[in-house]
């Protein structure tokens, strides 16, 4: 069977890539990763890639920011960041498309938004694991809930600083409508 193997034609570096760009957008340093993988050398990559580049198949620039859009109701800015970082792509580009996609107030405002609806969902599920007599829950609620939430928006890049300030908005907001339910 190794036969069979070896008896095919190699395809050309070209032939490769062109293959990989078929599957997905891929930055200039993965691309060259992945042909290097491949078995292919220098000598052949590097034409194939600059021809690339000159067909617009390869654009670094373009995919960073349309990454940081798709990514921008999800995740994170550092998060987002941290991604890309790991793509191969230049620090510099990077800067400039997050500076274009993400606002601070509007990164708040997505943890936050998050946050509330997280907080409802673990609300719940606090409720149905404690629910029978014989479960003593261990932690108090809020506290179990806040932990969840805080590690589940940690997963997603928010900074500390952020969660615990989110977090004490929706605790004080608890706190509003608490009392408002009592008054009524």
């Amino acid at each position: 069977m190794a036969a069979l193997r070896n008896s095919k034609p190699r395809r050309s570096a070209k032939e490769a890539a062109l293959d990989c760009l078929s599957r997905r957008a891929l930055t200039y340093y993965e691309l060259e990763t992945r042909l290097k993988n491949k078995g292919y050398n220098d000598g052949e990559i590097n034409p194939v890639l600059e021809k690339l580049l000159e067909w617009g198949y390869l654009n670094d620039q373009e995919l960073t920011l349309a990454y940081a859009k798709s990514r921008l109701k999800r995740f994170s800015r550092r998060r987002v960041q941290q991604d890309l970082l790991n793509r191969g792509l230049a620090p510099e580009l990077i800067d400039q498309a997050l500076k274009e996609v993400y606002s601070s107030a509007d990164e708040y405002q997505q943890c936050l938004a998050f946050a509330e609806q997280w907080w409802l969902q673990e609300e719940k599920s606090w409720e149905h694991k404690n629910s029978s007599e014989k479960t003593r829950p261990k932690i108090p609620r809020e506290l179990w809930i806040k932990q969840k939430i805080f590690r589940k928006l940690s997963q997603r890049g928010y900074s500390s600083e952020m969660v615990r300030s989110v977090l004490a908005e929706i605790h004080e907001d608890g706190d509003e409508d608490d009392g408002n339910l009592e008054d009524v």
